[in-house]
This record gives C-alpha cells, structure tokens and sequence, in this order.
C-alpha cells in the first residue's frame, strides 16, 4: 500500500513534471518562432542594407559625375564670367566713347543750330532786301511807264500843234501865195511831224511793252507766291503726318502696358500732341497772307491796264474775280481743328484733317499746272 502511494505520488510528480516540461516546450517554440520571426526580419534588413548600399554607392558615383560636371560648369562659368568682364570693360569704354561723341555732337548740334539761326537771318535780310529790290524795280518801271506817258502825251500835243501850222501853211498855199518860203517852211514842218509820228510810234510801242511786262512781272510774282505757298504746305502736312505718327507710336505703347492708369497716360499723350498739331497749323497758317498780298498787287496792276487784251486775257485764266482766299487757308481745310481754340484732337480726327489738306493740296498744284500751262506762251506773244 505504502509502495502504491510512493508510486502514485511518483506519477504525480511525474505528471507535474510533463506539464512543466510542456509548459518549456511550448515557450521554447514560442522563443524559438520569434527567434525565427527576428531571424527573417535581420535578413530582411540585410538585404534592405545591401540594396541601400549598392543605391548609395550608385549615387554616390552619379554625385561624383555631378560634381565633376559642376566643376566643369564651374571653370565654364568662371571663363565666361571673365570674358563678361573683358566685355563689360570693352562696353565701357565703348560708353566713354559714345558719351564724349555725344558731347561732340551736342556741341555740333549747338553750333548748327547757331549757324541755321544766321543763315536764317541772313536768309532773311536777303529776301527782304529782294523785295526791296523787286519794290525798287517795280517802281522805275511804273516811272518809265509814266515818262512814257507823258512824252506820248507832249508829242501828240505838238504833233497836233504842227499839223494846225501846216494846215495853215497849205492855206496859204491854196488862197495863191505860192511861195518858195512856204513850201520850203511847209516841208520842214512835215519833216518834223514825221520824225513826231516815229517817235510817237516807238514811245507807244515802249509804253505798251513795258505795261504788259508790268502785268506779267505781278503775274510772275503771283504764280512764285502761289507755289512758295505749295511748298510750304506740303511742309506742314508732313510735319502733321509725323505728329500723328508719333501719337499712334506713343498710344500703342501705352496699350501694351497693364495699369489703372492707361487711360489717363493715352489723354495726356492726346493733349501734348494735339497742342503740336494745333501749333503746326498755325504756324503754316500765316503763309497765306504773302500770297494774299501778291493777289491783291495782281489785281491792281490788272484793273489799271483793263483796256489792255493782256489784262483781260489773264483776268480770265487765273479767274481773278473769283479768287478764293478760302481754299487757301489751313483752317478752312482741317476742320476738325479750330482756330484760336485748343480742343482734344483723336488720332482719327487728326488723320481726317490731314487727309483732308492733302486732297486740297492735290487739287491747288493741278490748279497751278494748269495756270502755268496757259500763260506759257502769253509773254512772248
């Protein structure tokens, strides 16, 4: 019985040994799947490291390469920033020379302006000391036609005085006193009425002659006039043109940009060059009176010989009583601009004046062509 107890606290030993020795077991394949489990991870970090280190040392060759073209790059940048500054040296005197040529060309400039200014005095002086000339020629020529007219006069005076004495004479001659005397007195004074009547002849043809080359010279005169004031205006139509030209440059500019501010810069540019335009026309508009002056001394010298064919003949080729001062004026013509006000002129605006004037102009030289055209062959008539 004893022997039953001892084998039975035996097995029971032995079967708290089992457990205990299960409970080992099943802590050993615990232990030993982490262990596993920690196994596949280092393995797995393993490989990770390689494949790390195979990628570092990848870049780490491509860095290399990087940096070896860096420093290719560099050394690039480096020759190119020295010849930057080989150029930019180069540039500046290039700057020193174009500010010292600039300098020169202002001083130029200043002596040209100077110089235009006297020859522009000079100018001047010459033309008024022309017209003065013209006045003087013209004034001798009124002269010559005065003594011309007066010695036609005192002729005719004595020619008419000579024919009474002749008629006297033959008289005389009828009523029976035959003389010798009065035959020899009535030769002499035909004598002289003949050589009075040749005279008179070559007087008249003179003063005729030289009061058509009075007619002609005013003529002349006018025709110089009318295309001096041609000239002139196709002048100041380029000089419109251009102010145009530079207010659509200026306005195009201003488009371009981005700002509030855009419409008011497109108004101040509108303002500033309509004050040109404005002051083109009325410096171009004064040319009209020299042509109105030489008009009107046309049609005085015209008016004093109407008895003349001349006259009459050049009444009616340059339509005298009809002349148009009108047509002639700048104001008249560019309507959109208005004389002795300033008002805001467009570009359209300033185009139509502009098309306008050159429309007249146009129209005037065709005019003047064809005055020229039919007193070609007046003077030597």
């Amino acid at each position: 019985m004893q022997d039953k107890n001892c084998l039975e606290e035996k097995l029971t030993q032995t079967e708290d040994n089992i457990q205990k020795l299960e409970s080992k077991l099943s802590q050993s394949q615990a232990n030993y799947e982490k262990l596993c489990n920690r196994l596949d991870g280092l393995s797995q970090d393993y490989k990770v490291t390689i494949k790390l280190k195979a990628k570092s040392e990848k870049e780490k060759v491509e860095l290399e390469k990087e940096k070896a073209e860096l420093e290719k790059e560099k050394a690039e940048l480096e020759k190119e920033k020295a010849e930057l500054e080989k150029e930019k040296a180069k540039l500046e005197n290039e700057k020193a020379k174009v500010e010292k040529e600039k300098a020169e060309l202002k001083k130029e400039i200043a002596q040209l302006e100077q110089k235009l200014y006297i020859e522009e005095q000079i100018k001047m002086q010459l033309t008024q000391a022309f017209e003065m000339k013209e006045v003087k020629i013209s004034e001798f020529e009124q002269k010559l036609i005065n003594l011309n007219y007066e010695r036609i006069k005192k002729l005719k005076d004595k020619e008419k005085e000579l024919t009474k004495i002749k008629e006297k004479l033959v008289s005389k001659l009828t009523s029976g006193e035959d003389t010798k005397e009065i035959h020899k007195e009535k030769k002499a004074k035909q004598k002289v009425i003949d050589e009075l009547q040749q005279e008179l002849l070559t007087t008249s043809a003179s003063y005729y002659a030289n009061r058509k080359k009075q007619i002609l010279n005013q003529v002349n005169n006018f025709l110089k006039a009318k295309g001096n004031f041609l000239t002139l205006r196709e002048e100041a139509i380029e000089k419109l043109q251009d102010c145009f030209n530079q207010l659509e440059s200026s306005i195009n500019e201003v488009r371009n940009t981005i700002g509030s501010t855009r419409d008011m810069k497109i108004s101040t540019l509108t303002d500033k060059y309509t004050n040109k335009f404005q002051s083109i026309l009325i410096k171009y508009n004064d040319e009209v009176l020299q042509l109105n002056k030489n008009y009107y001394s046309l049609k005085y010298v015209v008016q004093k010989n109407k008895e003349l064919d001349v006259s009459l003949t050049i009444e009616n080729i340059l339509k005298l009583n009809n002349f148009n001062l009108d047509k002639y004026k700048i104001f008249k013509i560019a309507t959109n601009s208005k004389e002795g006000t300033v008002t805001q002129l467009s570009s359209n605006m300033m185009a139509e004046d502009i098309n306008t004037l050159r429309r007249n102009l146009d129209e005037l030289k065709l005019e003047l062509k064809q005055e020229e055209k039919e007193l070609k062959n007046l003077a030597a008539e």
